[in-house]
């Protein structure tokens, strides 16, 4: 069953609880790779796939650079930079993603595994080490907490990415990881309503810098599906060739595969039988038709809208629907496209991390929601996603919305 993600409190952590997620976070982290061979930790260079070496020392360098070695400062040519010296993780030239294009990080000779670990274990005990010192302060304010929320919510996304790295090379599934079901989609019609997206930087709690400053809108009614698409429903439009009929085709305007001319999704293969199977990270499963679809990017989805005389919701219509209707059941299935590119919303500033949002800008699309790798701490109904429109790595779906 889909259940909404009401897992909200996270932003709001402090004290023994937010010191308690910290170590959760790590643990995940380490799970979800340290069971991958030498070769496996090692891949190919393509896109959206790093070093795991890279990523574990990125992970432990985010939390050491913004945690304790303050206060920071812009360079003259927009990067942050630290005041103190790194002490765990480093150097900064080699762990800054936005520093370090994404080729090089094949070019570095990484430590072996137990180097990686010990630096990550130096990295934590010394954070804890200092939240300890702020925690036991009646006092403490929301800024102080600041950082260590921020570096808890960084590694659970980056716990997340080595999970369809996993997906995407045909590694086994972390345990404990299943593919999740959606319930039959139902019409919700919700009416029109002024709403206003984001939230203000002033919360006690945390704020994604690209949540803010509050966004007003005013939001025509329409009808929006109560779940994300299913397998079954897409294995619909396939049949019906609506790869070759939508428009959505390698080498036109819009183009969304370019390697490959096959109509189905990346992750799909038909038996000589005539069966469809899906791939699960290193198993070919009949095709569930009860599973939402996955592993789809943002063209794939408005073909299929385009094929069954729908659209793709706006993002102020996903967040609307989140935060006002109790039969919109999101999160912990799928990531879910939207129609809209990632922008910032008027009066835009960024935060601390500068090199999160604005960057990518324009360039990116916005997504929703929140898969089955995603951590409870992430799921929240005005936390936006983003990645490029091509993208069918990630566990991205969608859901449809009535034309009109």
């Amino acid at each position: 069953m889909l259940l909404p993600a009401l897992c909200t409190d996270a932003r709001f952590l402090t004290g023994a609880a937010l010191a308690t997620a910290l170590l959760d976070s790590r643990q995940r982290s380490l799970a979800w790779v340290q069971d991958l061979s030498a070769a496996q930790w090692l891949p190919p260079c393509q896109p959206g796939v790093n070093p795991i070496a890279w990523e574990l020392a990125h992970i432990a360098w985010f939390a050491e650079f913004w945690i304790l070695r303050g206060p920071h400062t812009l360079d003259a040519q927009g990067f942050t930079r630290a005041a103190l010296p790194a002490r765990h993780a480093g150097p900064d030239a080699h762990l800054n993603s936005a520093c370090l294009a994404h080729a090089q990080r094949w070019q570095i000779t990484w430590p072996a595994r137990d180097l990686v670990f010990g630096m990550l274990a130096g990295q934590l005990e010394a954070c804890l080490a200092a939240f300890k010192g702020i925690s036991s302060d009646a006092a403490c304010s929301p800024q102080a907490s600041y950082f260590y929320r921020l570096a808890l919510f960084h590694e659970d996304m980056h716990a997340e990415a080595f999970c369809w790295l996993r997906a995407a090379l045909g590694y086994p599934a972390p345990v404990g990881v299943v593919l999740p079901k959606v319930p039959k989609r139902q019409c919700l019609s919700l009416p029109a309503a002024a709403f206003c997206l984001g939230q203000d930087s002033a919360t006690t709690g945390f704020v994604f810098d690209n949540e803010c400053p509050p966004k007003p809108v005013t939001l025509r009614a329409f009808e929006i599906d109560s779940a994300p698409v299913s397998t079954g429903d897409f294995l619909e439009f396939v049949s019906a060739g609506g790869y070759q009929n939508t428009g959505f085709w390698p080498g036109q305007a819009g183009q969304w595969r370019a390697q490959s001319a096959q109509a189905h999704p990346a992750h799909w293969r038909c038996t000589p039988q005539g069966d469809w199977q899906m791939r699960w990270f290193d198993q070919w499963l009949a095709l569930p038709a009860d599973a939402p679809v996955l592993h789809v990017n943002a063209y794939e989805a408005q073909a299929y809208c385009l094929w069954a005389g729908r659209r793709l919701p706006t993002a102020a219509e996903w967040e609307y629907a989140a935060c006002s209707h109790n039969g919109f059941g999101w999160g912990r299935s799928v990531w879910e496209w939207t129609a809209d590119d990632f922008m910032g919303y008027p009066g835009f500033s960024p935060g601390p991390y500068r090199e999160y949002s604005q960057p990518w800008f324009a360039s990116h699309r916005e997504l929703r929601g929140g898969s089955f790798a995603t951590h409870a701490r992430l799921h929240h109904p005005r936390y936006r996603n983003f990645f490029e429109p091509q993208r069918t790595d990630v566990f991205a779906g969608f859901r449809t919305v009535a034309l009109g």
